[in-house]
């Protein structure tokens, strides 16, 4: 992403006090807003505060103000932002600084591009991509959701998917994408590799992507996105049908370490989508406590 996070993680021992720990699957994202007006209260400050113990029981991934993005806690933490113990436990938290000197519509534009970044690397759904207000019952974020500052809850979502919206935009219209190009890029992402071959990553390029290649119904699921990403990249479509191995026999596999280190190696071992995954990640963790 063309905006660097820059890194403030907070110690071991703090995090300890504010976290219920590093098993976090990221299916959601949560979107605060800082709630702090006043002169100086940027993301930097924000950091700071995290890094040197929070006065409130309270934390969250990323805080993004105007000019930079900083991140507190590794994604794998499950931070105590939502107000809701599942979400919790199952969310990235990123909060939007509202500093009276500071620019808001700048600042959420920065959310979106760290938003945008977190899906593609995860595979998160926009969909799952929700309010603290959903989470907790909470006017937050206060001023996105009533748009007194310009910029409306709506307008957030549509930035994610490069949607129009109501205000004024002079840009021209997108070019067609050149013939793409050769990448060395492995991951799970499809954003991440639509963009290493040139190519507009885009919800709405990837629906048209997807129709082409005969997935029906796209919504930029995660089991869509894996399937997609690998239609694209191996020349050949993803069998949807259910899995050779049970749910048991490959739990047994994973922690004989036949599939290698870490999520993305295994479930690309494995052969198979997120939910999947998210079964026997469930059954290896069941029979390891």
């Amino acid at each position: 992403m063309s905006n660097k996070i820059r890194k403030h993680l907070v110690s071991p021992s703090i995090a300890s006090r504010v976290t219920y720990g590093d098993k976090n699957p990221k299916r959601y994202i949560v979107i605060h807003e800082t709630a702090n007006t006043r002169k100086g209260a940027n993301a930097n400050a924000h950091a700071r505060l995290q890094a040197s113990g929070n006065s409130r029981q309270a934390s969250w991934h990323y805080q993004v103000d105007d000019k930079e993005i900083i991140q507190s806690f590794d994604d794998n933490k499950q931070c105590w932002h939502a107000g809701n113990k599942y979400y919790n436990q199952n969310s990235i938290g990123i909060e939007i600084c509202v500093n009276s000197d500071g620019d808001f519509k700048k600042a959420v534009d920065n959310a979106v591009k760290l938003t945008k970044h977190l899906i593609g690397k995860y595979i998160i759904s926009a969909d799952n991509v929700i309010q603290h207000n959903k989470t907790s019952g909470k006017d937050c974020p206060r001023y996105l959701r009533a748009g007194n500052k310009g910029v409306t809850w709506h307008d957030f979502k549509a930035k994610l998917s490069d949607k129009k919206t109501g205000s004024t935009n002079t840009s021209k219209p997108t070019k067609k994408p050149s013939k793409p190009r050769k990448t060395k890029y492995k991951g799970n992402s499809i954003v991440e590799y639509l963009q290493s071959i040139g190519q507009p990553s885009s919800f709405n390029h990837r629906k048209k992507l997807a129709q082409k290649h005969g997935i029906k119904n796209y919504t930029g699921t995660a089991s869509q996105n894996l399937q997609l990403l690998r239609i694209l990249r191996d020349g050949a479509k993803v069998s949807t049908s259910k899995p050779k191995k049970t749910i048991s026999q490959m739990a047994t596999e994973v922690i004989k370490g036949k599939h290698g280190v870490g999520h993305a190696q295994r479930r690309k071992s494995l052969g198979v989508d997120n939910a999947t995954y998210q079964k026997v990640r469930s059954e290896v963790n069941r029979r390891l406590k």
